[in-house]
């Protein structure tokens, strides 16, 4: 995660399943067909089961995914609006390295 937040590099898909970051990868035709297998797998477990589960995957993190994504969101927000967002746009906009060091 540290790689993905701190370097620049964008990923396909193809490296994004490498590092675990999503399950699968399909064909954008084929994803509502694997979608629909997929919920028909989980549907084949017994519902006590599923409902227990469930319950424990939101136990076992402390935040919701919302909270995450707010959190997030508040940092980029702050990044986008600092002295340094400033500088970044103004080089790449004059096509020239960014001095940091202002």
């Amino acid at each position: 995660m540290r790689e993905l937040l701190l370097g620049s590099e964008l990923i396909d898909a193809d490296r994004a399943k490498e590092i675990g970051l999503v399950n699968r990868v399909v064909a954008q035709d084929d994803l509502m067909t694997e979608a629909q297998k997929f919920a028909q797998s989980v549907l084949q477990g017994a519902p006590g089961a599923l409902a227990q589960t469930k319950q424990l995957i939101e136990e076992l993190w402390s935040s919701s995914v919302k909270e995450d994504v707010d959190l997030a969101l508040k940092y980029h927000m702050q990044a986008r609006e600092s002295k340094e967002a400033r500088e970044g746009i103004a080089a790449f906009n004059e096509k020239r390295k960014p001095n940091w060091i202002a």
